[in-house]
């Protein structure tokens, strides 16, 4: 653990910063002083292995993590929020940056070098986004008419991984580019606010993501996508994005000139929504351009009174679908070959480790039923049923 421990102070600071704690927060937390939370990140001192365990607790984050992460992005709100759930979007972002330390693991481990995302474009202007997003759904071999499995499995295709994680309700999504890609979705939104975020989120991917930004003029390499976040000039770009890439322009002039007055009767708007597989105000605002809508009729069609869910217990309750499938067989065989343990995968797939193991054995109960399937059709002469 030398090593490790060498590298601890700078790490200790970053990682610190990032759960948004003080020297003093941490050491009240840990029942000592705050001047020896200062001599660990001067590296004046070193902490014995037992605080070293509480140092990991106490911040959030797997000790692996604290002590060996060489993929570590910050990822940082662009703007600050109100949230009364900031503490949970401040810890989703930190279990963000190590699920992305998971990965990089699970790649090393499988000696599976990480692949980098190969697209790039240009976001010249808003009247050329036809053109852009028809390329992109060409290249990712998407219809029209897109639904989330498939845009999840087209991403993965192209090796972005993506995490459909429980989340605090004000964070729509995440996304970051480096060596390897990934996209973070809320899974406690519906299934069509998703497909918005994956596809708003590939937008930030394919435009922003490895450039400098316009802002602070250094290079990012993360974004963080709020559900209150449409005034930021990126935002405002992926969310155009998304809608081109959803809801094609000509297809809704195709739809006006169909149903004209009747789109303002609820239940046609609905209709056309999930035709599109997206949420009514998706297609609400998308009409607002065509001037089908005023904004001023949004109040009719949406209710004010929404009460915001509690912060999840855990990001994950069904590793199938929450867990981005390239990593999860990559870690599955991990385990299988006795590298990894059950509580190594709990942490990897951000879940508990009953979850863990009740989806262990039901792999083994289908493995063992295929076994006896195939058994039972031995010696059967061929086309026997």
């Amino acid at each position: 653990m030398g090593d490790e421990l060498h590298n601890l102070p700078k790490r200790l600071s970053e990682v610190r910063t990032l759960a948004n704690q003080s020297q003093t927060e941490l050491a009240g937390k840990l029942g000592v002083s705050a001047s020896l939370i200062s001599h660990w990140e001067k590296g004046t001192r070193t902490p014995d292995e037992s605080q070293l365990l509480e140092l990991a607790r106490h911040l959030g984050v797997a000790l692996d993590y604290l002590l060996n992460s060489e993929i570590r992005p910050h990822f940082k709100c662009r703007a600050q929020t109100t949230s009364p759930q900031r503490d949970d979007i401040d810890q989703t972002m930190l279990d963000a940056s190590a699920q992305l330390h998971f990965v990089d693991t699970a790649l090393r481990l499988a000696k599976q070098p990480p692949v980098p995302f190969s697209l790039w474009a240009e976001f010249d202007s808003f009247a050329n986004l036809p053109n852009i997003t028809g390329n992109l759904r060409d290249t990712l071999k998407l219809n029209r008419r897109v639904t989330l499995v498939e845009l999840k499995q087209a991403l993965s295709e192209r090796n972005i991984f993506v995490f459909d994680w429980a989340m605090p309700w004000h964070l729509s999504g995440l996304s970051y580019r480096g060596p390897f890609t990934a996209i973070f979705i809320n899974a406690k939104h519906s299934a069509s606010r998703r497909l918005f975020t994956l596809a708003h989120e590939f937008a930030h991917v394919v435009f922003h993501l490895g450039r400098k930004d316009p802002e602070t003029k250094e290079r990012t390499d993360t974004v963080v996508s709020g559900l209150a976040s449409h005034r930021d000039p990126l935002e405002k770009q992926a969310n155009a994005f998304a809608g081109e890439f959803l809801m094609p322009e000509a297809d809704l002039q195709a739809i006006v000139k169909a149903y004209g007055s009747r789109l303002k009767e609820p239940s046609c708007l609905e209709r056309v929504a999930q035709e599109f597989n997206v949420s009514r105000d998706a297609i609400f605002y998308r009409l607002t351009k065509l001037n089908v809508f005023r904004w001023t009729e949004k109040n009719k069609y949406f209710r004010g009174d929404f009460q915001t869910p509690p912060a999840p217990p855990c990001r994950v309750e069904d590793i199938d679908a929450q867990v981005d499938a390239r990593f999860r067989n990559v870690a599955l065989t991990l385990h299988e070959d006795g590298q990894i343990s059950n509580g190594k995968l709990a942490q990897w797939f951000f879940t508990q480790r009953h979850v863990v193991e009740e989806y262990l054995a039901e792999q083994a109960r289908d493995k063992d039923l295929t076994i006896l399937d195939d058994c039972n059709h031995e010696g059967e002469p061929a086309g026997a049923s």
